[in-house]
């Protein structure tokens, strides 16, 4: 009666752990992280021809070739906010007037880096910034209908990166270096399965899922600057494919049903206290970024940039899992755009800036789910620099509406409305020496 619930459990547990890993590195929406420095967003992220400052290492590393030789620091935070994040639930499941939420909990992200002149025209920058990153907990874990598929989803990566910048001519420059990313995954949900003696499915354990260690992967980042005239610059920046190589494993606990033949059949079966191990690659797409600024007067410029990220190469995933047949996934995401626009104006004391962005999203309705209910959103941003000596202190926000969005044919049969509004605040710092 039971012989099939370890099997079908365990499989669950790595499409979670899979589904974790590929969410967090959606570069064009999803739950990327787009905030690698307060100037470029409020500019709405709209600084690959920009990239004057040492952000330039995300958004174009040619960037750097252009600033005063001597030592740049650079180095600041966000707080991801979600004023309105909830679920209106569809009939025949979850059901009409079911309304969930998810927990107003603070997400923090950092960045930090440095350029150093090794020459007039060479440059040298080492940095670190949090390219994607996810967390969503769920209001009331133990009741939330969606418990099954998630109740708190955290993803944590950080990309680490040393770049050369090279000024060939006064118009004209490159920049490059490898790129190390470390990716952390932690999930919870709980594990179902049918009551015979009721023939209802019921809860038989608590599974907390981690990836074990932090893999490195790595890859590399490129970029271009080029002046034709006075007022015109045109940037492009490119982050490489990768394929992580993740390795996981599911803790048990034990959820009594106050059926006790039932529980010892259920304990019979899983691993309660024990850990499932499990391993696959997911491949991570490029992300290519094209820019064009152009300085309407000496002190105002306006950029308006396009993110091209491949998410077509997320077309399916492998799962192997000890003692089971490989299983194969598919997903069938799709390409992306970002379209951003920022406008920055100079002044003695420092900058003021404002900036727009869409963001489209790859996700199919299958896949939108309390794991990673995404859609496209648009956004708005604002943001200051105010000089002192050798410190510029910088502040900015960017406000994010998703839009609303309704599935009907998730792949789970978990439908109904997402609705989502985030804030991200920041604060950054400036130094030359």
């Amino acid at each position: 009666m039971f012989k099939s619930i370890h099997n079908r459990l365990a499989t669950v547990v790595l499409v979670s752990l899979v589904a974790a890993a590929s969410a967090g590195r959606v570069e064009s929406a999803g739950f990327a992280l787009f905030e690698q420095g307060s100037k470029a967003t409020a500019m709405g992220g709209a600084f690959v021809a920009t990239a004057d400052d040492p952000s330039a290492m995300f958004f174009n590393p040619a960037g750097n070739a252009f600033t005063d030789k001597g030592l740049t620091l650079e180095g600041g935070g966000f707080i991801i906010l979600r004023p309105t994040a909830e679920f209106d639930g569809a009939s025949p499941f979850p059901g009409d007037g079911y309304r969930a939420e998810m927990s107003k909990s603070l997400y923090a992200i950092g960045h930090g880096y440095g350029v150093l002149g090794l020459s007039k025209d060479v440059k040298l920058a080492v940095g670190f910034w949090s390219p994607n990153g996810l967390g969503v907990p769920w209001e009331n874990p133990d009741t939330f209908r969606g418990r099954f598929l998630s109740q708190r989803t955290d993803i944590r990566q950080l990309a680490v990166s040393a770049q050369l910048a090279i000024k060939l001519s006064d118009s004209l420059a490159i920049g490059a270096g490898p790129e190390f990313r470390l990716t952390d995954v932690k999930l919870s949900r709980n594990a179902a399965a049918l009551n015979p003696f009721t023939n209802r499915v019921v809860d038989v354990a608590h599974v907390s899922i981690v990836s074990t260690g932090t893999p490195v992967t790595v890859g590399f980042n490129a970029g271009l600057l080029v002046k034709p005239c006075e007022r015109l610059r045109i940037g492009i920046a490119y982050h490489s494919h990768m394929d992580v190589d993740l390795e996981g494993g599911a803790e048990f606990g034990k959820i009594p049903t106050g059926n006790a033949q039932f529980d010892a059949a259920v304990a019979a079966q899983l691993p309660l206290g024990q850990t499932v191990p499990a391993t696959t690659t997911v491949q991570f797409p490029s992300l290519t970024m094209f820019g064009l600024a152009y300085d309407l007067t000496p002190n105002l410029t306006l950029e308006v940039d396009g993110n091209y990220t491949t998410w077509s190469v997320f077309d399916q995933t492998v799962l192997r899992i000890s003692g089971l047949p490989d299983t194969t996934l598919v997903h069938k995401w799709e390409d992306a755009w970002a379209v951003r626009a920022g406008l920055l104006y100079r002044m003695k004391a420092g900058w003021l800036a404002g900036g727009f962005v869409y963001d489209q999203t790859p996700q199919p309705d299958a896949d939108v789910s309390p794991f990673l209910p995404d859609s496209n959103r648009v956004g708005g941003s604002i943001g200051a620099g105010i000089r002192a000596g050798k410190f510029e202190f910088q502040v900015s926000s960017l406000f994010l509406w998703f839009h609303e969005r309704t599935v009907s044919t998730n792949k789970d049969n978990f439908n109904g409305t997402y609705k989502t509004f985030a804030i991200l605040p920041g604060v950054t710092i400036k130094s030359t020496f």
